[in-house]
């Protein structure tokens, strides 16, 4: 069952992104770095995601949708390989952040995307 990108999957609560800052797991893959913690089931998707491009490297608003865009879509396609090691246990918040200085390419961030999607599965707690 795929949720797409909807309102299901993006992290919104203010007290949901504190807890993520606080108490989250490091995962780290130039230029993407991921926080994350487990939170209460909300809604039927195994992730809650939230992207972040800086507005001091990036001035522009167009690059830091760029950034974010190419970020969305790389999580997309390679997300089920998190979400199936933590189908378990409740949901997934997610803050990705792009700590780069220049646009990547997609192929760069799919690239990156996969080797922190693999550092977040062995940043993982083993569940109780």
């Amino acid at each position: 069952m795929d949720l797409g990108q909807g309102r299901e999957r993006s992290l919104k609560r203010k007290v949901v992104m504190d807890r993520v800052f606080a108490e989250g797991h490091t995962a780290k893959s130039f230029p993407v770095i991921a926080r994350f913690v487990g939170v209460p089931k909300e809604g039927p998707a195994p992730t809650r995601v939230a992207f972040t491009v800086s507005k001091r490297r990036f001035r522009r608003a167009v690059d830091r949708n760029r950034i974010k865009r190419l970020m969305r879509e790389s999580w997309r396609h390679g997300r089920s390989v998190f979400e199936e090691s933590i189908a378990e246990r409740d949901q997934c918040a997610v803050v990705l952040i792009f700590v780069g200085s220049e646009i990547p390419t997609q192929e760069g961030m799919d690239r990156a995307m996969n080797r922190l999607l693999l550092r977040m599965n062995e940043a993982l707690p083993d569940p109780e």
